[in-house]
């Protein structure tokens, strides 16, 4: 078998198979999303601040490894060596993060008078750069996939897409800790049944948008094979996988989910120095691989310097950089998809696929202060709920509620932070998963006052998503409290709530309740109970340290 790591180690065992009944899941929790994220809060005509070799999804902080100064981490001149330029033409190149510095190595290579600015930017930023109002200055693109240039193209945006210039393996890699305790017990050259066997925790993003998990899912479905029993391996092993797909899955692992996800062995190489470094195998037969080609964007057709980039980066200088950076030079080792599997695939993914209209309700009493080591409960909290909000895909609709007692306009338990609606969809300027993201910020010790109003803000939030309910979504409550119902305006008993749940579920109009208790003080049998009532699940951290992890399990329970 066929590990990718700074040195490869052993093989797999199953922790986790509460984060998803046989794929596992993963949402939660970091990235949010940005669907593939949305909030575009990072602009690729910008000089990169991050290092380029950290996985996508780290919280935007440069790995230990970044470069000093933005100028020192993009610019590259290209060859003068006499000095006899009177001008120099300004190529800016948007490249994937992990290539990005090879590409800014040979550009320092490319002939004529050219100063080359590479910045590292993920295939869902400047996707949604391209497609959107603003378009950006730079004339050169390198993305993961040519297919992601033909997302682009398909939006009306004229692009001019070139040859590969490099390509790299795909794998299933995990933060190494992860990698060495889950892979123990696996065989040295695992094929996909036995990683399926084994409930290899496997966390996915859409195959139309992330061309890791495209050859991924592809490799999968082939090297399970054909017969009937394989067959229903393969469908089990999608349903578990679409429904809780994230639109980050390597800001899954920088979040610190016990997860392995589709990347590619370059990205693999490029974490060894940052604070998520990985590791990676390759089941029997491979995942194909992905191929980063050269675009060039609009406008960058005539450019001085493109075309010399373009010869730098095809020429054999570029294939010993490019091979010291874990990829192949060229296309030689590209893996062609199967237009017709991928076009099945696609189809098949979309079917599994519900997107998610989910309340996001968050315990905000007086209790939520307690000190927890250098933090507190509701800062642990709020930072669970921004990076989980953060990993649902575009097509989410989420909103925000908080609760304590005398919180709403009429001495409600709780109050509408945001509504629940289109992670795309703008207000007052801000698209809904930017907003979201405020809001996440915003629940501090200034926010938090009151007792525990829990047993009515739990009915108020069922009805609200019942009322809100729309064809075609999966519709959810994730709740979370750090104590029992202590609701000092009164309010229903335990006995009374769960009569109200059983008579107001509605197999027409489902809304599955997911409640999450925090803390030595939640009664978990309790919460366990309300949940079975309205048909949901219950989780709990008694360790207030460990609700990260617990709330992405949450969320990834929201398909049931």
């Amino acid at each position: 078998m066929s590990r990718h790591r700074r040195q490869e180690q052993r093989s797999l065992t199953r922790p986790l198979a509460i984060l998803l009944a046989l794929a596992l899941a993963a949402l939660a929790v970091y990235g949010v999303v940005q669907a593939l994220s949305g909030d575009d809060q990072s602009d690729p005509d910008r000089t990169s601040q991050e290092d380029p070799a950290a996985p996508s999804g780290a919280r935007g902080e440069p790995a230990s490894g970044a470069d000093a100064s933005p100028a020192d981490a993009s610019s590259a001149g290209g060859a003068d060596p006499a000095g006899s330029c009177e001008e120099t033409d300004e190529v800016t190149v948007l490249a994937a993060p992990e290539i990005a510095p090879a590409i800014r190595e040979v550009a320092q290579t490319a002939d004529g008078c050219h100063a080359y600015t590479v910045t590292a930017h993920t295939d869902r930023e400047v996707v949604a750069r391209l497609t959107g109002d603003e378009q950006p200055t730079a004339q050169v693109w390198i993305p993961t996939s040519p297919a992601v240039a033909d997302v682009a193209a398909r939006a009306g945006v004229e692009l001019q897409s070139g040859p590969v210039v490099a390509t790299s393996p795909v794998v299933l890699a995990a933060e190494e800790a992860v990698f060495a305790e889950v892979t123990a017990a696996l065989v040295d050259e695992p094929t996909w049944a036995d990683l399926v066997t084994a409930e290899l925790p496997l966390v996915v993003g859409d195959p139309g948008q992330d061309p890791a998990t495209r050859s991924t899912l592809l490799a999968a479905q082939s090297g399970l094979g054909e017969s009937d029993a394989a067959r229903v391996l393969t469908q089990n092993l999608m349903v578990g996988l679409a429904q809780n797909a994230t639109a980050d899955p390597l800001g899954a692992v920088a979040s610190g989910l016990p997860v392995f996800v589709p990347t590619t062995a370059a990205q693999v190489a490029a974490s060894a120095d940052t604070d998520v470094a990985l590791a990676g195998l390759t089941p029997r037969g491979g995942a194909g691989s992905v191929s980063y080609s050269f675009v060039v964007l609009p406008g960058g057709e005539s450019a001085p310097g493109v075309a010399e980039l373009e010869e730098a980066l095809l020429s054999d200088a570029a294939a010993s950089v490019l091979q010291a950076g874990g990829f192949s030079a060229g296309d030689a080792a590209a893996t062609a998809p199967d237009e017709a599997a991928v076009a099945a695939l696609t189809e098949q993914w979309g079917a599994l696929n519900p997107p998610s209209r989910l309340l996001a309700v968050i315990d905000v009493s007086g209790s939520m202060d307690e000190q927890v080591a250098d933090t507190t409960r509701i800062g642990i909290t709020s930072e669970a709920a921004g990076v989980g909000l953060s990993m649902f895909p575009d097509d989410s609709a989420v909103g925000l509620w908080a609760f304590s007692t005398d919180r709403g306009p009429e001495g409600e338990d709780f109050a509408e932070l945001l509504p629940v609606r289109p992670l795309t969809e703008e207000a007052a300027g801000r698209t809904q998963r930017a907003l979201l993201g405020e809001a996440a910020e915003g629940l501090t010790q200034d926010f938090t006052t009151g007792d525990t109003g829990l047993h009515d803000t739990i009915l108020a939030a069922y009805r609200h998503m019942q009322e809100d309910w729309q064809e075609g979504y999966v519709s959810s409550i994730v709740l979370l409290t750090d104590g029992v119902n202590d609701d000092s305006t009164g309010g229903l008993s335990e006995d009374e709530l769960i009569t109200e749940l059983e008579a107001a579920a509605d197999p027409a109009r489902e809304v599955r309740l997911i409640l999450i208790g925090m803390g030595p003080d939640v009664d978990s049998a309790a919460l366990d109970r309300v949940a079975t009532a309205a048909g949901g699940q219950s989780f709990a951290a008694e360790d207030p340290r460990d609700i990260g992890q617990v709330f992405v399990q949450a969320i990834a329970a929201r398909h049931g």
